[in-house]
């Protein structure tokens, strides 16, 4: 059972969830897919819309159905298990908040209906790997009048498949404007590669992009604001989605020395190991505990209380990554990094979301500001 859900509707979209997951995101069919010259990293996406997946991101007022941060806990949890790489927390969750926020509301509603029916692939353009809190590194050049973006944003997660970006600018020293723009945006060149995970990533170059007043994205509350809650929101889904791979890589860790003999005994038979696996599952219930929190947070209080339990989850959620990951391929042995082995895949997963919304340490800076 899903460990977030607490709902029978939450339940009932866990267990159709991890149904459809467990078959089209089978390890055997993930891997073909995603290992060849032309990996297809949206083969799952028209059946999440199919299915209501991306619908339970949003609310009833915007054309879905939930739209509450344990329903994105649930939903990343069992993606984490899978090892999914559509576009969930990206496009559904993070870009869903932010277009929430569009005081246009005919376009707001427009994009987010083409997001739920799973014909728009939107992400945030940000730097959301070493300290996403940073100021975006675009700029605003005005020359002749004319509205020009300047800058290079690097490693955007999913900027391989987006087809529209979400672009967080630095206007002035105590402003971010958001604009709308298209992949084809003249002036703006994407850079494609491969991550670790398998997912794909671009930089995404401007110079001098000049961009029409009408992409302009005027919020209801101010651009640094919305910058912030996506931050927390990308946490969250991160967190929650370590979560659930922790807890499928520890039973698959745990049956795996339950099972392998050495020396005439089963693995889980020596001590030395019991110790390293009870050590394993007490991180995983340190993260399902934090993230609990998280979920509170993410439901209400103060944006400096929350900042702060952000901060310290994504903390734990990499600690706990890094522990239950290093300890499972150790335990696994040389086969424990090989491809064929998918404690390989949650391993290299659990690496690359330590890279994603922010390194430790600026998390625990993060934490020291706002105390």
């Amino acid at each position: 059972m899903n460990s977030f859900a607490s709902t029978e509707d939450q339940v009932m979209l866990a267990d159709n969830l991890n149904r459809f997951l467990s078959d089209s995101n089978e390890f055997g069919r993930r891997r073909s897919r995603l290992s060849g010259a032309n990996p297809d990293r949206t083969a799952l996406w028209p059946a999440f819309a199919e299915q209501g997946v991306i619908a339970a991101a949003f609310d009833e007022s915007r054309g879905g159905f939930a739209g509450d941060a344990r329903t994105v806990a649930v939903v990343m949890a069992e993606i984490g298990a899978a090892l999914a790489i559509e576009p969930y927390l990206a496009t559904a969750v993070i870009a869903g908040r932010i277009l929430n926020r569009w005081t246009d509301r005919t376009a707001s509603q427009k994009a987010i209906d083409a997001i739920i029916a799973g014909e728009l692939i939107c992400v945030l353009a940000h730097n959301a790997h070493l300290d996403p809190s940073a100021e975006p590194p675009l700029r605003i050049t005005s020359p002749s009048g004319t509205i020009g973006l300047t800058g290079t944003i690097r490693a955007v997660r999913h900027g391989d498949v987006a087809q529209s970006f979400l672009v967080p600018v630095q206007a002035d020293a105590d402003s971010v404007q958001f604009y709308f723009l298209d992949r084809n945006h003249p002036g703006v060149t994407i850079d494609q590669f491969r991550l670790i995970d398998s997912a794909g990533a671009a930089d995404l170059h401007f110079d001098m992009a000049a961009v029409p007043e009408s992409a302009r994205m005027p919020l209801a509350h101010p651009g640094r604001e919305a910058l912030d809650e996506a931050l927390d929101w990308g946490i969250l889904g991160v967190a929650a989605e370590a979560a659930g791979i922790i807890s499928a890589l520890n039973s698959t860790t745990f049956s795996y020395l339950n099972t392998r003999k050495q020396f005439g005994s089963v693995l889980a038979g020596f001590q030395a190991l019991q110790h390293r696996a009870a050590d394993m599952w007490i991180a995983a219930e340190e993260l399902l505990a934090v993230v609990e929190l998280a979920i509170e947070a993410m439901s209400g209080g103060r944006a400096e209380h929350r900042a702060a339990i952000m901060a310290a989850t994504k903390i734990v959620a990499d600690g706990a990554g890094r522990k239950v990951g290093n300890e499972s391929v150790q335990l696994h042995g040389g086969m424990g990094v090989s491809d064929e082995l998918i404690v390989s895949h949650y391993f290299r997963r659990l690496a690359a979301i330590r890279g994603e919304w922010g390194s430790e340490d600026s998390h625990r800076l993060r934490v020291r500001s706002v105390r």
